[in-house]
């Protein structure tokens, strides 16, 4: 039977959404407890044991080993982050998250919730993309198309917006990355030019900086003080509410209770900060901003002026700095910058994934193309001031529309060459000319077993590169004169998950599924228990009360196994005390 909707999530490094196309429009699906369309990007586990997600974690994350924040940072690096005890790597963190907000679609829709479509930032590179699709994979979702960021908020506009005939700019400055993405709209194509970013640069960076003003600004009153561990988790949050309330306000006025520690007596954290003194600590951060907005411009050779229309995307681009610059970099004949909705990249994933499976009619007249912002090269021999070593050879520049297909010849280097591996890397500005100015993608393809050339002459090499819709790279080399031809192959390596990595994941994760229902369900004895007590006399409470409190102290302790022996130790006992009083 065919579906009457369409999904599309938005998974941000600092917050999150999920969107659904039905009846003919695109709405986000909030959170059923919080009622929040939003939820933040972020993971914890409280002492009970309960694994939460979203809203729920705000008070834990940042409590030490309990929590975990912005992990989308740290996709496709292969890096290993911990919950307290345990080790994931972060596509289990961010296979978590989605499956949150999988869950809130399910209670909202009423139905079970597969194929989506799922936006990245448009610089993501292919180990961060292909770490995306292993996310999806663990959270049980079948990713059916990956959007640039950019593109889906562009996309959202453009439907609403089909006669319109411009260029424009989206200035997607999210909470962990920038993307700058040139189009233009004619008679409802929207076709993407190029895209540039920083996948290190976002509102977390902002947040940062202000974290650094407030504590400078206490301990220049406060040199002796300690600031507790604790604090800590309390100045990130002061510092996101303040570089909100600094949008709308010239200064705000910051309190922390028991911040720090002097002379064996807590200090709190009370300081003023101006719009102005934020302003001058962030920009550096505005000129990095800057100089991405040049670098999108000049990868077509486009001047400001050629821009008719400035889409905001994000959350950063609230920042007056930020819109400023905008203002100063485009508006300069008159234009003025939109500021798009917040959730404008979760409905157009939706968008892209009602296109997709065919709710949105091709009679509808939108029809979109992307780009992939990285060039693809391989690893070559080259002969350099009559010296031979090994350079950048570009296949595929940056910015190409995809998916897109190519194809070069090259030549074994002796007739005698035994093996062959093409190494393929990546290249965002389209001027490397080594390898190390470019990204390792970890993607090799080898050739063992080569016979000797029969008439001395080195075989040629045929090497096939590709950008598929998803921008995930593929190769394929073959020497035709043996018929030899080897596929894609992702090296072993850190920054990548094969079969093994997958399956193992995915049993944490279970696991981890597990250990939170086992909490919850505890959580509901220990109820049921301390209703008992209420209704027998105080004397008598003692054995039930100390069963009680050693199963708390397990919980609190995170010792499953003292968890396991004091659960069964209480439901013996409830199990004793009801039978009595039924008797």
């Amino acid at each position: 039977m065919a579906k009457d909707y369409a999904i599309g999530i938005d998974l941000g490094t600092s917050t999150s959404e999920i969107c659904v196309y039905r009846n003919n429009k695109s709405f986000p699906i909030p959170d059923p407890k919080t009622k929040q369309t939003i939820i933040p990007s972020i993971v914890a586990i409280n002492r009970k044991g309960e694994l939460l997600v979203g809203e729920d974690a705000r008070s834990w994350v940042d409590v030490s080993g309990r929590g975990i924040r912005e992990v989308k940072r740290k996709m496709g690096t292969g890096e290993i982050v911990r919950l307290l005890d345990k080790e994931y790597r972060p596509e289990e963190i961010s296979a978590l998250i989605l499956r949150k907000l999988k869950e809130n679609a399910e209670e909202a829709l009423g139905t079970s919730i597969r194929e989506v479509v799922l936006s990245v930032p448009a610089n993501f590179p292919d180990a961060a993309r292909q770490a995306t699709l292993n996310a999806g994979e663990l959270a049980g979702l079948k990713i059916i198309r990956l959007i640039n960021e950019p593109t889906a908020a562009a996309l959202a506009f453009g439907i609403q917006n089909i006669d319109v005939e411009e260029q424009l700019v989206v200035f997607d400055f999210g909470g962990g990355t920038l993307d700058i993405t040139v189009l233009e709209m004619i008679a409802g194509v929207l076709d993407v030019k190029c895209s540039f970013g920083n996948s290190q640069l976002g509102g977390k960076d902002f947040d940062e900086i202000m974290m650094a003003l407030l504590k400078g600004k206490f301990q220049a009153g406060n040199p002796d003080a300690e600031i507790s561990l604790k604090a800590y988790g309390a100045l990130k949050e002061a510092a996101e509410k303040t570089k909100k309330i600094l949008s709308d306000s010239f200064s705000h006025c910051v309190r922390i209770p028991y911040f720090a520690i002097s002379h064996g007596e807590s200090v709190d954290l009370e300081v003023e900060v101006t719009r102005l003194e934020f302003e001058e600590a962030i920009a550096p951060l505005l000129d990095r901003a800057r100089l991405c907005v040049r670098q999108a411009l000049n990868a077509k050779k486009l001047r400001p002026s050629a821009i008719n229309r400035i889409l905001l995307v994000g959350g950063t681009t609230y920042i007056p700095a930020v819109r400023q610059l905008v203002q100063e970099m485009f508006a300069k004949d008159g234009k003025t910058p939109d500021v798009g909705c917040d959730l404008a990249v979760g409905v157009g994933a939706s968008i892209q994934s009602a296109i997709i499976q065919g709710l949105i009619s091709n009679d509808s007249g939108i029809i979109l193309t992307d780009v992939a912002p990285f060039g693809l090269g391989i690893e070559v021999v080259s002969e350099i001031g009559r010296k031979y070593m090994l350079t950048y050879e570009p296949l595929i520049q940056p910015n190409t529309t995809i998916p897109y297909s190519t194809n070069k010849t090259y030549s074994l280097l002796r007739a005698d060459q035994k093996r062959v591996e093409v190494r393929l890397y990546q290249d965002n500005t389209g001027k490397a000319k080594l390898a190390n100015d470019a990204i390792d993608t970890g993607i090799t393809a080898e050739i063992t077993g080569i016979p000797p050339a029969p008439n001395g002459s080195p075989y040629p090499v045929k090497v096939e590169f590709s950008y598929d819709v998803n921008g995930i790279a593929k190769l394929k080399a073959t020497i035709p004169n043996i018929n030899r031809s080897v596929e894609l192959e992702y090296a072993q390596s850190s920054i990548r998950m094969d079969s093994q990595d997958i399956a193992d994941a995915s049993f944490r994760l279970k696991e981890l599924w597990k250990q939170n229902a086992k909490a919850k369900e505890y959580e509901g004895l220990i109820n049921k228990a301390e209703r008992f007590m209420a209704n027998i006399p105080p004397q008598e409470r003692s054995p039930l009360s100390d069963i009680v409190m050693d199963l708390k102290k397990a919980l609190m302790n995170d010792n499953i196994q003292q968890v396991q022996i004091a659960g069964d130790h209480l439901v013996d006992f409830l199990f004793d005390l009801e039978n009595n009083m039924e008797n």
